[in-house]
């Protein structure tokens, strides 16, 4: 033994077990044999010890000292031990998995062909010939007067002279309304048909909706059908072929296709690519970009056309060495131009609406009461907690108490500043009252006589007459009163000067303290709508909404009051998840024969303004979807104000209008909002580095952290570092060449984001498809509660999901009887009444059938799902009904996100206890009341960075919870990483000799990150689980069908399903027998056809056909 080897390893293991933020210390020297087994006899032999384990390093060059999470002696009860002696004594007797070269590549060639196979049609191997010449169209004159009307067409010569000119790029600048999108296609068809040249073009969009909606719009005006001389390509559907000219497709459509030989020689056959939305944030855009950069300066032969709406492009210019810019100016409006106003048009903002349009009762009591009060606040006082939320949920809450906490223990006015940070996007909250205590910041600042936090706060409409405890106000808590300059500002502060502009002032700011900004008003949408069909001329009218569901909830009450009061409105919806069979039914089928047109849009789609023709009215309500990091923490609250649109969609929404523009926000907001957009230097997330990854395969970039050093968006590079471990660890990536598996293939073309991916994978291995697939789609839509504002309805929605875990502590099984309970209401017309009682959102089932249909479209695809005489959808799902192999592959997907109990703290941890994380407020798996110690996550949401203190623990939520079981853990989790071929991720302490009993305790690390303790006889058993269905995983994603007819592998999953169906018996864990196969199996109307069941038959019939054959086309 070396001595002095054996004091620096001793070292280093004390180092790490003092210094707990330290996970892992990597020692680059070998050490001998005699010394390794004195170390480990060391560590065996002190309790200290037990979570440090040293094991040999990946290259084998040295050895690393780990920290682990201890998981104990795993528990098991006698069935259990029963079944694992069995299982000991047959292992020997089952056939071996044979094992799976991870380097072969003939079934990821395989693969990759059938992922282009739908177009292989039109990208030929070969350069653009003559017979790729457009041919001649006639437009009718309707099309070509509407064409004329665009802004665009007093930059045709200009295009025309671009195209022509031997710069490999340029960039055109334009609104929505500018119709660039669509005219840039006619152009280069028609240019490219004068001249006889051929013309060879590849149009990326962002969203399914819009590639299907101008592909079809530009067939029109040219009097053709889609799929002639205009195609496009879906991620499963196309309509394309050989005479296509022009096809449009997604950037992942088109990622997908560079994967593939013929895919990347796609670039010497095209005559010009066209990009849309280059300044919209996209990690794909980003991507996207920075591959054509690379692609056009290896093969400068077509031209790239790159559209942006932004006038702010500098990024992309010096990305793409300068290029020219051309700026299609602002169409001023044709139908009514006031000269006097930006713009030209009319515009009302919230002041003007609440005063002249709203019929919300409590702003109407206001203007009644206001002229005959002689104290205005006194009176808004009374009114704001008549009508207000009390009670604020308690992710709200947990924000502001900490700060107003630190706001009254300070001894200056340092802390106010984070408050008014947060104050600054949320003056709804500027009355906020500690939940304990009932101060306000108002309050506080009064009674510490800090001035100019009372000046500002009142400036941000803080009421002085909001009472507390001992119905104390903020005049209450200035000490000696009168003489107190405090006191003073405040009882001046209803002493305004009596005007039209006071009084709108007034009802804005009672308004904002009674409606979160940041949740549609429903009700003020309608009444606006219902105004302008009332009293204003006919016309277009143009909503913008924030997501799908705003607009159908918006689209139903809509449909009421304008029926009711107008004898109907001809309506028209757009958003992400429309069915291919809308989209071309809202362009074909609109019929004009209202006075009214109501256009409801979700605001990503905006640019399919420019064919809709002159829009008179926009009604913007000023949100975006919300984001999924900390600024939606808490329901109706906004960190940074990324929740509200840009400026610079304001100013687009504003020169859309032709007479008048209604704005659901002040004027000051929209006056002083920040003039920041959200730039293209978002770090890419793991999916993200999955597609970089498989893009840079075979390219000139030497690794993939160069490609992102040098991409348009240059990413931080632990990031991608943490990024492709992770990749590493779940088997997408082989990291030590940084090349991808089979898996990871699968994945990037499954889209679901490679945890949600591969438990849908784990599934279908294990023949338990049908409820993970609904929990996978329901999580790819959002989530699917509407936002609880309040305690009360956080409390009632709470009831209502603790009413259907049934025990299993599990927020998925919540998802599945719900979508049971919906599936009957809908087919028994009830839904409505389900729908709101248990808090879900508009449309959001419907959503989710949808997507199901979608998803088993691309497994019929990729061939894991057969069809026809030989389909084996029923084999799939012989297991469905086995809840604790659903959560077993739901564990072995999202895994490592896997946190442990912390029972005393009451919180949950992670890393050793470096991440400390607590169950969102709504989550059934609260850590009080689980009966296991693990519990797998969907979502982790990090507390907002305005609170991230040292004495605020812990800092992150996690969401969409599901308890399991030690033998979860140890019989599913981790099973697949790159290189555990052998062990299946299993690794002992000390190895056993030929006289250790085999009722010996030994212990063993799972995946480098948990230990355990097991009889050396059930460590076998779980060792030998573990590498089988690791390999048959590995197996499954190369080859699928033929790894699930093989017999091993139904033996495997059946032994699996009995042991974490005897454990989570003992545990007295719930193991109902779930019916998750759904009645309604067709594609829903997502648009004008959507519906509760009130009229569910009535004009679906036709629509239900169409889909249905739309669904058995793909398969």
């Amino acid at each position: 033994m070396d001595l002095c080897n054996f004091q620096a390893m001793k070292f280093f293991l004390q180092f790490l077990r003092e210094n707990g933020s330290i996970l892992k210390v990597l020692v680059a020297k070998k050490i001998d044999q005699l010394t390794m087994i004195e170390l480990q006899n060391m560590v065996e032999a002190d309790p200290s010890f037990h979570t440090i384990w040293i094991v040999p390093s990946e290259n084998d060059d040295g050895i690393v000292v780990l920290r682990v999470d201890r998981g104990g002696d795993a528990p098991y009860s006698l069935a259990t031990e029963g079944k694992l002696k069995e299982l000991h004594l047959l292992k020997n007797t089952l056939d071996r998995v044979e094992k799976v070269d991870p380097s072969n590549s003939h079934t990821q060639q395989h693969l990759l062909s059938v992922l282009t196979a739908s177009w292989t049609c039109w990208i030929r191997e070969r350069s653009p010939c003559s017979g790729d010449v457009p041919p001649n169209c006639r437009y009718d004159d309707a099309a070509t007067q509407k064409r004329f009307r665009l802004q665009i067409v007093h930059q045709f010569n200009e295009i025309l002279q671009a195209l022509s000119t031997n710069v490999p790029s340029f960039i055109v600048c334009g609104s929505p309304d500018s119709g660039k999108r669509t005219e840039i296609v006619h152009y280069i068809v028609q240019n490219c048909h004068r001249k006889g040249e051929p013309c060879r073009m590849i149009c990326v969009l962002q969203e399914e909706v819009e590639v299907v909606t101008s592909a079809v719009r530009i067939a029109m005006e040219r009097n053709e059908q889609a799929g002639s001389t205009v195609g496009y390509k879906l991620n499963i559907n196309s309509n394309v072929s050989e005479m296509n000219n022009v096809v449009f497709c997604t950037i992942h459509t088109l990622l997908l296709t560079l994967l593939t030989d013929v895919g990347r020689s796609i670039f010497a056959q095209l005559t010009h690519l066209v990009v849309d939305n280059v300044d919209r944030s996209s990690c794909e855009m980003s991507l996207l970009l920075s591959l054509l950069k690379e692609k056009q300066m290896l093969m400068p032969t077509f031209k790239l056309v790159l559209l942006a709406t932004s006038d702010k492009v500098s990024t992309v210019c010096k990305f793409f060495g300068e290029p020219q810019v051309l700026r299609v100016p602002h169409n001023p409006p044709m139908v009514r131009f006031l000269p006097n106003n930006p713009h030209g048009v009319e515009y009302h903002y919230l002041e003007d609406i609440l005063d002249d349009i709203s019929t919300h009762e409590m702003i109407r009591k206001l203007k009644d009461q206001l002229q005959a009060t002689t104290n205005s606040l006194k009176l808004m006082a009374k009114l704001q907690v008549y009508y207000g939320h009390f009670k604020l949920n308690r992710n709200a809450t947990r924000i502001m108490d900490p700060l107003l906490e630190r706001c009254w223990y300070a001894s200056d006015a340092k802390p106010f500043t984070d408050l008014m940070a947060l104050l600054k996007y949320n003056q709804h909250l500027v009355d906020y009252q500690h939940t304990e205590t009932r101060m306000s910041s108002l309050m506080i600042a009064s009674a510490k006589g800090f001035l100019e936090v009372v000046e500002k706060l009142l400036a941000m409409g803080a009421n002085p007459y909001i009472v507390g405890r001992k119905s104390l106000n903020a005049l209450d808590w200035c000490a000696k009163r009168q003489e107190n300059p405090c006191w003073h500002l405040m009882d001046n502060a209803h002493r305004q000067p009596s005007s039209n502009s006071t009084k709108q002032k007034l009802l804005c700011q009672l308004y904002r303290k009674t409606h979160s900004p940041y949740i549609v008003d429903q009700q003020l949408v309608v009444d606006v709508v219902t105004h302008i069909c009332k009293r204003c001329v006919p016309g277009k009218i143009l909503v913008m909404l924030p997501d799908f569901t705003h607009v159908l909830q918006c689209y139903e009450l809509l449909q009421k009051s304008l029926f009711s009061e107008l004898h109907g409105a001809e309506f028209l919806i757009y958003h992400r998840l429309l069915t291919e069979q809308e989209v071309k039914a809202s362009i074909a089928d609109i019929k004009h024969n209202s006075l009214y047109m109501v256009i409801l849009m979700a605001g990503s789609l905006i640019e399919l303004v420019s064919w809709l023709g002159c829009i008179d009215y926009v009604v913007d309500t000023g949100l975006n979807v919300h984001t999924d990091g900390g600024d939606h923490f808490a329901d109706g609250l906004c960190i940074d104000g990324s929740c509200m649109v840009s400026s610079e969609t304001v100013r687009i929404l504003k020169m859309i209008a032709q007479r008048k523009c209604y704005m659901l926000y002040p004027r000051e907001r929209s006056e002083e909002q920040s003039t920041k957009e959200v730039g293209l230097n978002e770090d890419p997330h793991p999916d993200g580095v999955l597609k970089a990854l498989m893009c840079r395969y075979q390219s000139s970039c030497s690794s993939v952290e160069i490609f992102f050093d040098s991409a348009l968006a240059p990413a931080n590079p632990k990031n991608i570092t943490d990024s492709l471990d992770l990749l590493d660890q779940i088997g997408a990536i082989r990291r030590s060449l940084n090349i991808p598996t089979d898996l990871g293939l699968l994945l990037m073309h499954l889209n679901l984001g490679v945890h949600l991916g591969k438990a849908l994978l784990y599934s279908i291995l294990c023949r338990c498809l049908d409820p993970v697939l609904t929990i996978v789609a329901a999580m790819k839509i959002g989530d699917p509660f509407v936002e609880t504002l309040d305690v009360q309805d956080e409390s009632n929605l709470k009831q209502k999901k603790y009413s259907l875990h049934n025990r299993t502590y599990s927020d998925m099984m919540v998802l599945l009887r719900l979508f049971q309970q919906w599936n009957q209401c809908k087919i028994h017309k009830t839904d409505r009444e389900m729908v709101e009682s248990s808090y879900l959102k508009a449309g959001y089932m419907e959503a989710v059938v949808n997507t199901r249909v979608e998803i088993m479209s691309e497994l019929r695809v990729l061939g894991i799902i057969k069809c026809g005489r030989t389909q084996n959808t029923e084999d799939l799902n012989v297991n469905s009904n086995r809840w604790v192999l659903v959560k077993g592959c739901l564990a072995a997907g999202l895994y490592p996100q896997l946190a442990i109990a912390d029972y005393e703290n009451k919180q949950l941890t992670a890393n050793c206890g470096k991440d400390v994380f607590v169950p969102h407020p709504l989550s059934v798996a609260q850590v009080e009341n689980l009966p296991a110690k693990w519990v797998v996550y969907v979502r982790k949401q990090d507390y907002p960075t305005i609170l991230q203190m040292d004495e605020v623990e812990p800092k992150s939520q996690i969401s969409e919870n599901t308890v399991i079981s030690d033998w979860t853990v140890l019989l599913m989790c981790g099973v697949d990483r790159t290189g555990a071929e052998d062990n299946g991720g299993l690794e002992l302490r000390k190895q056993p000799t030929a006289s250790s009993s085999e009722r010996e305790m030994v212990e063993m690390m799972v995946d480098r990150k948990y230990s355990f303790r097991l009889p050396l006889e059930y460590y076998r058993v779980v060792s030998w689980i573990r590498r089988k269905l690791g390999n048959l995983f590995r197996s499954f994603t190369s080859n699928p069908l033929n790894t699930l007819e093989r017999k091993e592998t139904g033996a495997l999953v059946r032994y699996i399903g009995e042991i974490l169906h005897l454990e989570d018996a003992n545990l007295q864990l719930g193991n109902m027998v779930i019916d998750t196969r759904p009645k309604l199996k067709i594609t829903l109307p997502m648009g004008i056809y959507w519906s509760y069941s009130t009229n569910f038959n009535f004009g679906h019939t036709q629509h239900h056909q169409d889909s249905k054959g739309e669904s058995n086309s793909s398969k």
